[in-house]
């Protein structure tokens, strides 16, 4: 399950790396690895849940689960990590950040 997940994952690459993406591990039924988004920095594990056949994904800082986002299908995989890891709901307010971290202004 931890390569089909990876495979998912690198079908956009430029989005996970965006992530700061590292330190990928295969776990039972799922993929752990690192990243260093705009919003969340620390581990983020992606469960097959095998009974729903969805994906539950959990954001883990200094050993404490910070979210826990069930029942996501795989086309929404990217997406719904990208919102939890990278990206802002407000669109706007992303770009600035990026604008400023990369001294875009």
């Amino acid at each position: 399950m931890a390569k089909y997940i990876m495979d998912c994952l690198t079908r956009q690459k430029m989005i996970v790396f965006s992530w700061g993406f590292h330190k990928a591990i295969a776990l039972e039924n799922g993929l752990r690895f690192s990243v260093n988004g705009f919003i969340h920095k620390g581990i983020v594990d992606v469960i097959y849940n095998e009974g729903t056949d969805y994906f539950d994904i959990k954001l883990i800082n200094n050993g404490v689960t910070k979210s826990l986002t069930l029942n996501v299908d795989l086309g929404g995989l990217i997406s719904t990590l990208d919102t939890l890891i990278e990206k802002d709901e407000n669109d706007e307010k992303y770009k600035n950040r990026i604008k400023q971290k990369y001294s875009l202004l």
